[in-house]
């Protein structure tokens, strides 16, 4: 089965419907002040009741008035056809075809607007005088609360407002007028059948004297060009008639008067619905004009007949065909009723005698058919087949389609009868489309060409169809434009306008109105002509890559320039809308800019006429490129922090890995937005004008999906050419998860759209090419902008409610100090909160500051060792720049309230700035163990300036000794011993424990220019601290003595620690610095640097040092802390400072010939007997020491081969060298060895001890002094 077409009414022109001649003209004009909204809507509430019975209509008592009378056939009806504009165009044919004929002008009037009644009849005799063919003139007073027997005139028709009125309010009223118009009609009827004459349409005046029919003017009457075969121009005389001559009037003459007359009767009868009558009129003056040869009202004659019979059949009731009309085959001698399939087959065959008449009329000047009634007498006929053709027969649908106009339902038709029907419609349509052209003006061949092109589309020919289209653009649409422009300065305007044709694109008062035959039937077609070539009319979201580009924008300029010369104001916004949605790269810079100027010019005048909804989408589908949010200055974004432990991404984490390839990209978190309710947003939108003008946006709000939300409505124009930002704010009514989809704009001249976001990447998705058969090609050619694969959207997420905090205050200076390096300074902030409801209940501060980047970086350089690396992180992570003083846990922000939060700086070396985060949140309910929490973060910064104060320009260690040397002082020389006893007492160190003792030499530079007090306290035991106190002026470099208590019980084999979080790995460098500051490769091997790191710490912690500075600060006194840290020791000084793990100690046991001149000094008699007493003390974190003790006596001050030849000066009493084992740790072993010295002189003891607790050959500990006898 073939594929039907779609079904369709019986043709979308009304006058090219079979039953069109019997429909009344009725024309619709607004009266006072009415507006084109209000003015429509009366016209649709009367084109809804057109067809009105004549069963239902009153007929006029008068009996002169009865020859129309409903009575005659009660189930007859009247059609009206409505129109708002006057078709003076056919005028000439209104006494051959009478329907072409205005017998009834209504004027519509809003009673709401009407001040005084009694005005509107000058309106009455306005309507009068302009319209004098017209029968009847009445005024239509709509929403009128007044009963018709309280207005001031019959010529005035009262219909209540809607809400009081009920179904056939409305037609009740046609009702009435129709039974005045048949009133009317015979009146009309003896004008006629009194004339002398009733002309042709294209009868000359040399022919025959001018007689008047009626007292009715008809409108000026347009001649057909000459030169046209079989149809020649006509003339029309100075009372616009034409007409035959009175004088010479032949028996043939009188009976072709007669017939006329009898035919324009049968018109009559025809329009006033008694169909059986006009049947039998058109047989009689059928016959008369058959007799005596007047072809063309003969062929009229019989059109009428067929008309009436497809009329009746529609109403159901039976008739006979006449005689006259019935093949020659058939028998005439009986009458039969009507059978549908003998009319069926009998309407063609008329129509073909029909047509056959009009080819004989030709051969008579002035009584030749006009070439547009030709033509449309073939069309009449097509759609009457088409009808036939798509109900499957001459069902009952098929006729009521062909009277009135009704849609055929689809049916399912076998393919041999459809196709057989089809192919003899398509006969009829050739038939049409023949008719020569050359001498018909171009608005009757417009109407011919869309006509056929109409009948074709029925019946499913679409490439017929546009080839038909195709000839209407190439030939006719240019000699419209020719014919509007000449025609446009002398344009028929409405009678109660007082606007000049030339100011009708400012025209703002008149209610424009199109005719409704001519021009509404070419604009039809323009849409079908769109359609043909591939350019999609109702689909805004698809373009059809069917066709040829060029051929598209020739076809939209094409009807821009149509809508223009009529002008039709809508049709113009349309169709310039399509070609730059579908052509716009096709055109110059020139021809945007104009047709924008045409079309905003259109619109205005359109929007002052009242016409609504007649915008269209605008064109660029990629209007909105991007919607990004805008970081608010006013407040901050909130993050959604875990409160448990979760490891982080980051390098610096806590985590143990440098890099995880699970854990989550950053930008894939800055991706994440969080919006808090009822908080304005701030979006940027990049927008897209690709075009060479301006676009003005007059309304423009962002859209969405899920929670509601509030979006501003701006205004904004973008200039040409150009990727313009826009910034609109939202501001979220709910919680939730909200996605930003796209924005609703409205553009000038354009319809109220929503656009998607469409990245620059986007572009149309070419289509799959497949070979495709017949229209399926076209169909399969479009393709969806923009590409759902290129739409994206913005996804955020609503919280709840939370606060706002600002910075109200600061007791910083333009948040600006000054600090000496290692001086600490408190300054408060003062909170405020902004919210008025929520109060801030849990805050929390971050640091950082401007040494963090510098000393990350040094962090990150592979030559740096380990103890300097801890150096770098201690700087880093422990010595922070900033510090809070204030308990967090107890500062809660109210709503509108304030709190205040104490902070502490500290000077440190190489800070310009430091920043301040201040992150908080609101807990809902306190009693709920929270996961995570939303938290904001308030950032401040600060301006620190850092000035040196004092440096440590470096240091030594030197030993309490005996040999000491000398010191010099202002008073001259003392000895050595007097000045070290004297120094032990100020600093309060026993001489006896000297020994645990050293002393170091600090050297310090004040860097400020002022002096500085300088106090560096040294802990020498657990109560006793020892303090150097000394005043440094600008710029000098002072050198301290201060005791430093040796250090002991140190485990050196620990790792230097680090203080970053743990890593993957760690590295294991050699390279360190050496105590001068150099670098040296190799020096220290991993031991030494741990053992320098670990004494240098301890000794770290006994020193403490202070400075200050009363002198140059004016609002107090300025304070701060040496910065120790910059000691370096060397492994050297490290031997002075440390507590050997075993120390040998030689001492005399007391006796009579003995006496102390010194701790390690001993003077004595010779040839005594004397006890040498060492001493052995364990200090090794070893639970005990076992190994050799040596002693070796020499003499002093000689050299090496002389003092130790001792054989003969001194006797021992045992041995020099004996094992000592088990010595616990912190325990001291005591050896006792009896001597006796033979010669006078001095001597040197010196004691050493080799361990061997781990093996033989271990360490050897030596006493650090010597033991010195002086015998007499």
């Amino acid at each position: 089965m073939p594929p039907q077409p779609q079904s369709v009414v019986s043709t979308p022109l009304d006058s090219l419907s079979y039953a069109a001649p019997s429909r009344i003209r009725a024309f619709l004009c607004p009266v006072g002040l009415v507006s084109r909204p209000r003015f429509l809507d009366f016209v649709s509430r009367l084109q809804d009741t057109a067809i009105i019975r004549l069963g239902d209509v009153t007929p006029d008592p008068r009996p002169e008035r009865v020859m129309f009378s409903p009575q005659g056939f009660p189930d007859g009806f009247v059609v009206y056809n409505f129109v708002t504009s006057i078709d003076s165009h056919h005028a000439f044919l209104e006494d051959l075809e009478l329907y072409r004929r205005t017998l009834a002008v209504f004027g519509l009037a809003d009673y709401n607007n009407v001040n005084d009644l009694t005005d509107l009849r000058i309106v009455i005799g306005a309507l009068q005088a302009q319209h004098p063919q017209a029968l009847i003139h009445k005024v239509i007073l709509f929403d009128c609360p007044l009963e018709q027997n309280e207005l001031p005139s019959v010529d005035f028709i009262c219909v209540p407002p809607k809400r009081a009125s009920r179904i056939t309010t409305v037609r009740t009223t046609l009702c009435d007028l129709t039974s005045a118009l048949l009133a009317e009609l015979p009146l009309l009827a003896k004008a006629f059948q009194a004339a002398d004459t009733i002309a042709s349409p294209l009868a000359r005046d040399d022919d025959y004297d001018s007689v008047m029919l009626t007292s009715s003017a008809v409108a000026q009457s347009r001649p057909s060009p000459a030169g046209s075969t079989g149809s020649l121009p006509s003339t029309i005389n100075k009372d616009n008639r034409l007409s035959y001559p009175l004088s010479h009037h032949t028996e043939r003459q009188r009976m072709r008067r007669k017939g006329r007359s009898m035919k324009m009767i049968a018109n009559m009868y025809l329009l006033a619905g008694r169909t059986f009558d006009a049947l039998k009129e058109y047989n009689d003056a059928l016959n008369v004009l058959k007799g005596v040869g007047d072809h063309l009202w003969h062929a009229s004659s019989l059109e009428g007949i067929g008309i009436c019979m497809v009329i009746l059949a529609h109403i159901g009731v039976s008739f006979v065909i006449p005689n006259s009309v019935l093949p020659p085959v058939s028998p005439s001698s009986e009458k039969k009723e009507l059978e549908q399939p003998q009319l069926l087959d009998l309407l063609p065959q008329m129509t073909s005698n029909i047509l056959s008449l009009y080819n004989r009329s030709q051969n008579f000047p002035g009584e030749s058919v006009p070439q547009i009634t030709y033509a449309e007498t073939i069309l009449r006929t097509t759609n009457l087949l088409a009808c036939t053709t798509l109900a499957g027969g001459w069902t009952s649908a098929a006729r009521t389609a062909a009277v009135l106009s009704r849609p055929i339902p689809e049916i399912s038709i076998p393919y041999s009868q459809f196709h057989h029907a089809k192919m003899d419609v398509m006969n009829w349509i050739s038939a049409a489309q023949a008719v020569r052209l050359d001498g018909v003006d171009a608005v009757d061949a417009a109407r011919i060409l869309t006509g056929v092109a109409a009948a074709c589309g029925k019946l499913g020919y679409s490439r017929k169809r546009g080839f038909v289209l195709r000839q209407l653009v190439l030939e006719l649409i240019p000699r419209i434009f020719q014919a509007r422009q000449v025609a446009q300065n002398r344009k028929s305007r409405l009678p109660w306008s007082d606007v000049d044709d030339d100011e009708y694109w400012e025209d703002s008062r008149d209610v424009y109105v199109q005719p409704q035959d001519l021009d509404s039937s070419v604009l039809a077609v323009l849409s079908d002509i769109c359609t043909v070539y591939g350019i999609p009319v109702d689909s805004t979201g698809e373009v059809s890559t069917f066709g040829w580009q060029g051929v598209k924008t020739s076809i939209l300029k094409t009807c821009i320039g149509l809508c223009q010369v009529m002008p039709d104001f809508v049709g113009i916004v349309r169709y310039t809308s399509m070609l730059f949605r579908f052509s716009a790269e096709d055109l110059t810079v020139d021809e945007q800019l104009t047709l924008m100027r045409n079309f905003g010019n259109a619109y205005t005048a359109a929007r002052s006429m009242g016409v609504q909804d007649f915008e269209q989408e605008y064109w660029d589908a990629y209007l909105v490129r991007d919607i990004a949010v805008v970081e608010s200055s006013l407040w901050a974004v909130p993050t959604l922090v875990p409160l448990d432990a979760a490891p982080s991404n980051r390098i610096d984490s806590s985590g143990p890995f440098i890099y995880s390839p699970f854990a989550k990209k950053g930008d894939e978190e800055d991706k994440k937005h969080l919006f808090v309710l009822d908080e304005p947003v701030e979006f940027k939108v990049i927008l897209q004008n690709p075009f060479a003008f301006e676009l003005d946006i007059l309304t423009m709000s962002l859209v969405g999906t899920g929670t509601s939300f509030s979006s501003d409505v701006i205004s904004l124009v973008v200039p040409p050419r150009k990727l313009y930002p826009a910034s609109i704010y939202l501001t979220p009514t709910s919680t939730g998860v909200l996605n930003i989809t796209g924005c609703r704009f409205q553009v000038l001249g354009c319809k109220e759209t929503i656009f998607s976001i469409t990245p620059a990447q986007a572009a149309v998705t070419p289509p799959v090419r497949i070979k495709n058969f017949g229209l399926d090609a076209r169909n399969s050619s479009m393709v969806k902008i923009p590409s759902p694969a290129f739409v994206k959207h913005v996804s955020v997420e609503v919280v709840p409610a939370l606060p706002v905090l600002r910075v109200n205050r600061i007791s910083l200076p333009q948040s600006s100090l000054m600090l000496l390096e290692g001086e600490r300074r408190r300054f408060v902030i003062a909170l405020g909160n902004v919210s008025e409801t929520v109060p801030a209940t849990s805050v929390s501060l971050k640091f950082s500051d401007s040494t963090t980047k510098s000393l990350s970086a040094a962090l990150q350089e592979d030559s740096r060792g380990e103890s300097d690396r801890y150096e770098i992180e201690m700087f880093l992570h422990k010595r922070a720049a900033l510090r809070c003083v204030t308990d967090l846990n107890g500062v809660k922000v109210p709503a509108n309230g304030e709190a205040e939060i104490e902070l502490e700086v500290l000077g440190k070396r190489g800070l310009t700035s430091a920043c301040i985060e201040i992150s908080y949140s609101h807990v809902f309910d306190s009693n709920v163990v929270l996961k995570e929490m939303y938290v904001r973060t308030l950032t401040l910064d600060i301006n620190v300036t850092v000035n040196a104060s004092i440096e440590v320009a470096g240091c030594d260690f030197v030993p309490f000794s005996y040999d000491m040397p000398m010191i010099r002082t202002g008073d001259g020389k003392a000895t050595t011993t007097d000045i070290l006893l004297k120094f032990l007492d100020q600093v309060g160190i026993p001489f006896e424990e000297m020994d645990n003792y050293c002393l170091m030499l600090l050297d310090l530079r004040n860097s400020w220019p002022s002096q500085l007090a300088v106090e560096l306290d040294s802990r020498t035991t657990a109560n006793d601290i020892h303090t150097v106190k000394k005043v440094i002026q600008p710029g000098h470099l002072t050198r301290l003595l201060v005791p430093i208590r040796r250090i002991s019980d140190i485990d050196t084999s620990l790792p230097i620690p680090s203080l970053a979080p743990p890593k993957q790995f760690t590295r294991s460098d050699v390279k360190s610095m050496s105590g001068d500051g150099s670098r040296k490769s190799g020096l220290w091997s991993p031991e030494v640097e741990r053992t320098v790191f670990w004494y240098r710490e301890e000794l770290l912690k006994v020193l403490d040092g202070r400075w200050t500075d009363n002198i140059s600060e004016t609002d107090g006194l300025r304070r701060g802390a040496v910065e120790l840290r910059a000691l370096r020791i060397s492994p050297q000084m490290v031997e002075i400072i440390r507590v050997d793990d075993v120390v040998v100690n030689l001492s005399l046991a007391p006796s009579e010939y003995n006496r102390r001149s010194g701790k390690y000094h001993w003077i004595v008699e010779a040839d005594s007997f004397l006890t040498l007493v060492t001493s052995v003390t364990s200090h090794s974190t070893a639970d005990s020491v076992s190994g050799i003790l040596r002693i070796q006596p020499t003499l002093r001050n000689l050299p090496d081969s002389i003092a130790l030849d001792i054989n003969r000066r001194i006797l021992f009493n045992g041995i020099l060298q004996m094992p000592v084992v088990d010595i616990k740790s912190g325990d001291t072993r005591r050896v006792e060895t009896d001597f006796v010295v033979l010669v006078r002189g001095e001597y040197e003891f010196l004691a050493s001890f080799e361990e061997t607790t781990a093996g033989f050959g271990g360490k050897r500990y030596i006493g650090r002094e010597k033991f010195v006898i002086s015998v007499n």
